[in-house]
């Protein structure tokens, strides 16, 4: 897709990822010519980051680099996928200076499901108009941002989704978000 080849996306998870919430925006972005980073946030994630789909275990993953290693003039854009992983990752400082980054370059952020939770704890989400899973509107309402119960939600550099279910347009509108951002970053 043109405006996206050759971009970096670095997919931020923990344990407890859920596959769809990984597997479907990386599909799609390496399909438009981007490239998907796993960063982790610990060395344990390097051998093993453990995936679910819904309650069942999932594929599995490994970090490709380490959050406290990453700045956001590394990438173009940040993803963040939902499932347990927002909740283990989201009280590491690491993860909120990098989202803060992210953020005050106006670079893309894409946050899916309970990611939001990572958004929220990187005290990001005031003032924000943002959607996420349902059982999470009230963490948002609470860290002052504007739940909105839609299939995708843009905010500025955001681009939100409440889940799995919402796969397809989500994708659409972040590939497009992607697209009119900056060119890509120097490798």
């Amino acid at each position: 897709m043109q405006g996206v080849d050759g971009k970096r996306i670095a997919a931020l998870i923990g344990d407890g990822f859920e596959e769809i919430d990984l597997m479907e925006p990386r599909r799609a972005l390496e399909e438009a010519g981007a490239v998907v980073t796993i960063v982790g946030i610990d060395e344990r994630a390097r051998q093993r980051i453990r995936g679910k789909r819904g309650l069942d275990d999932g594929q599995n993953s490994r970090a490709e680099e380490l959050v406290a290693d990453c700045t956001a003039e590394d990438f173009d854009a940040l993803l963040i996928p939902g499932g347990t992983s927002p909740d283990r990752i989201r009280s590491d400082r690491d993860v909120h200076r990098l989202c803060r980054e992210f953020d005050a370059a106006k670079k893309p952020m894409f946050s899916i499901g309970h990611g939001a939770h990572v958004l929220i704890s990187s005290q990001l989400a005031r003032g924000r108009q943002i959607t996420g899973a349902h059982s999470i509107a009230d963490d948002i309402r609470n860290a002052g941002g504007l739940y909105r119960d839609q299939a995708t939600v843009t905010d500025s550099n955001w681009v939100s989704t409440r889940g799995g279910e919402d796969m397809p347009q989500f994708n659409r509108a972040m590939l497009e978000k992607l697209a009119a951002a900056a060119p890509p970053q120097p490798v």
